[in-house]
């Protein structure tokens, strides 16, 4: 590619980024196209740290005039999403990148590299393809390696059925050219957890494509197929107001709690998994007919009101002038730049090094999460005794 075009990438209906949905209810990709896709900041920032690393690997690669990098580094330089921290989490994919291909190179002389290359899977998926960020062809391995900049939700590559399809994309155009014994996927998520990486077989990538996804991606591309709402529902289009989603959330009030009167262990354990998702959709749900009423919509028996204000100043120079005149002198409040502040100004790098030794980090608040999350279980004695 001889420019960075992420944002104007015509994508495919039945789109690799969004498989875990359409795989788990194949009728949302038809619901959800009655609704515009309105692009969020966050997909733009994502997008931005794309090309970032886009570059970078370029750089790297040699494979791009060394003029034309710079120029469209420079124009990265000056947009809205250019930090420190943008430098360092891209900085970190690249390094896992380099150490990647460089391994692959001391067993393969002459892998094949490619940086954001175009994947077709329509084989088992009608119209798909996808890009996928890093793919590494060689002798006896397959690496596939996935660029994540979000900070909200973890993305994981065990079973990840994005990378799956990029690797069966993949895997149908070079299988041919060298023996592949073995497929690598890897997500890097700099800013939540680091890297994941799941390892399969030809083979074994083969049948699920042929037991899961291609039954299931005609469904989805006939509209056909039986609504399935669950975590998947999260950036559906259709999530505000889809009735099935509705319906799974609203089984709990159906349960019968009165005998007997406290619920009971088995019936905890059986609601925590569906209340972040069964909060989450309420807020969809106001935030929706918050949107339909700002735009004209009444509905019956509610109205819109002023949310609460928060007081500022029109002008702070005028106001430092009017109360010294008045005579008040005290009126400042020096307070120290907050940690994330302070490391996003100064780089994460030097941060470190310069304060590290000064940055306490004590235990988070305990929290409640199903026994997948990767994270350390949660120690009071520890906690005990760090306090």
């Amino acid at each position: 590619m001889s420019e960075i075009e992420h944002a104007s990438r015509t994508h495919a209906r039945l789109n690799a980024s969004s498989s875990h949905r359409w795989l788990a209810c194949p009728p949302s990709v038809k619901l959800s196209e009655q609704f515009a896709d309105s692009p969020t900041q966050y997909a733009e920032e994502g997008t931005y740290l794309h090309e970032l690393c886009e570059l970078k690997l370029h750089r790297y690669l040699g494979d791009m005039p060394p003029e034309t990098v710079d120029a469209l580094y420079s124009r990265h330089r000056d947009s809205e999403f250019y930090t420190d921290e943008a430098e360092t989490v891209t900085d970190e994919y690249v390094t896992f990148c380099v150490e990647t291909i460089e391994a692959v190179r001391s067993g393969c002389p002459d892998p094949l590299i490619l940086v954001e290359h175009q994947l077709d899977y329509s084989e088992y998926v009608p119209g798909g393809f996808g890009t996928g960020d890093l793919v590494i062809v060689a002798d006896c391995v397959l690496e596939v390696v996935d660029f994540k900049g979000g900070r909200g939700v973890r993305v994981d590559a065990d079973h990840n059925s994005q990378l799956m399809l990029y690797a069966l994309g993949a895997l149908t155009e070079f299988d041919t050219l060298y023996d592949i014994r073995s497929i690598r996927m890897t997500i890097v998520q700099p800013r939540l957890g680091g890297i994941s990486t799941f390892e399969t077989t030809p083979e074994g990538l083969i049948h699920w494509a042929e037991a899961e996804v291609r039954p299931r991606a005609q469904m989805a591309f006939h509209g056909e197929g039986e609504f399935c709402a669950g975590e998947h529902c999260r950036f559906c289009r259709a999530r505000h107001t889809c009735r099935a989603r509705s319906e799974y959330h609203t089984r709990l009030a159906e349960r019968d709690f009165k005998a007997p009167d406290l619920l009971t262990d088995a019936e905890v354990v059986d609601i925590l998994p569906v209340a972040e998702s069964l909060m989450s959709w309420v807020q969809d749900l106001i935030a929706y007919a918050t949107q339909q009423a700002v735009e004209g919509k009444a509905w019956p028996g509610y109205k819109l009101v002023a949310g609460r204000s928060v007081r500022k100043y029109a002008s702070e120079a005028e106001v430092i002038r009017a109360a010294t005149e008045a005579g008040y002198t005290d009126i400042y409040k020096t307070n120290l730049l907050s940690v994330g502040e302070l490391e996003k100004r100064m780089g994460r790098k030097v941060f470190q090094q310069v304060l590290g030794r000064y940055i306490l980090k004590p235990p988070g608040a305990p929290t409640l999460v199903p026994e997948s999350d990767p994270r350390k279980p949660y120690s009071v004695a520890t906690t005990d005794f760090a306090s």
